[in-house]
């Protein structure tokens, strides 16, 4: 191999430094390319996070505001039924302490006005409130 000269040494050296200080500037850009980046994806992060709780906040009060409503309404019309239904078991017990006639599942049912007029029944009521008033002290 042949030697090289004081001038091509020297020309070798300055080159590599060159390409050395180069080297360093650019892996000194890549740094701070990187430390951009990683800024860029935290603030990407927070923003999608916040995008995302708001949004998900918002659908979801949405969602439950719907479900309430519906809910609401649904407990509304069962409430109204559930009432017209005692206000009618009212108005038999009604119709028959004041011993209006009146038939059910087609048959005539006596009110109590005449059910009590009726002495076997009347007994047989007197014997059970006895044995219920015995019961309840013993």
């Amino acid at each position: 191999m042949a030697e090289l000269s004081t001038e091509e040494l020297q020309k070798t050296r300055d080159q590599l430094r060159e390409e050395i200080s180069e080297a360093r500037g650019t892996l000194k850009d890549l740094r701070y390319e990187i430390k951009a980046a990683r800024e860029l994806v935290e603030a990407t992060r927070q923003l999608i996070t916040e995008f995302a709780e708001t949004q998900v906040r918002d659908i979801l009060e949405a969602e439950a505001n719907h479900q309430i409503t519906a809910l609401g309404e649904h407990l509304q019309e069962q409430m109204g039924k559930s009432t017209a239904k005692v206000i009618s078991e009212f108005d038999k017990l009604g119709s028959l302490l004041l011993g209006h006639d009146w038939a059910a599942d087609g048959r005539e049912e006596r009110s109590i006005p005449d059910l009590l007029k009726d002495p076997a029944k009347l007994d047989r009521a007197r014997r059970a409130a006895q044995r219920n008033s015995g019961a309840g002290r013993g």
